[in-house]
């Protein structure tokens, strides 16, 4: 008999009674609470300025700006990693866009800086 093989069984075997399982129904029922925390300052530029500024999908105004989000107490983006936080910058025109994404956990920028294709060299 193989002794490294028998060895690694055992090894596994006992892992496997010892570290608690990845799933459970409790967990996965479970509503995601973000932890309490403080709302940041991000100050969006673009280059032209007056470009307009969204976030998931709702109007916030021209740049630069400056705009107040919901944070946890470490600085990041509240919610589960699944959660999606998205700014978008257009020209004026609309003819240009260009989008930054985050996942809940992501540290939040103090500053972003937008150049829609048009500008950048």
């Amino acid at each position: 008999m193989n002794w490294r093989l028998l060895a690694v069984s055992a090894v596994l075997a006992v892992a496997g009674t010892l570290l608690p399982g990845c799933s459970s129904t409790e967990e996965a029922t479970t509503p995601y609470a973000p932890p309490a925390g403080k709302d940041l300052t991000v100050e969006i530029v673009s280059l032209p300025n007056k470009c307009v500024v969204e976030m998931n999908g709702e109007y916030l105004g021209g740049t630069p700006l400056k705009i107040s989000v919901p944070a946890t107490p470490e600085g990041c983006w509240p919610g589960p990693p699944s959660a999606t936080h998205v700014i978008s910058v257009s020209t004026p025109n609309n003819r240009f866009v260009e989008t930054k994404k985050w996942h809940g956990g992501d540290r939040i920028p103090q500053r972003l800086l937008f150049r829609p294709p048009y500008t950048q060299r």
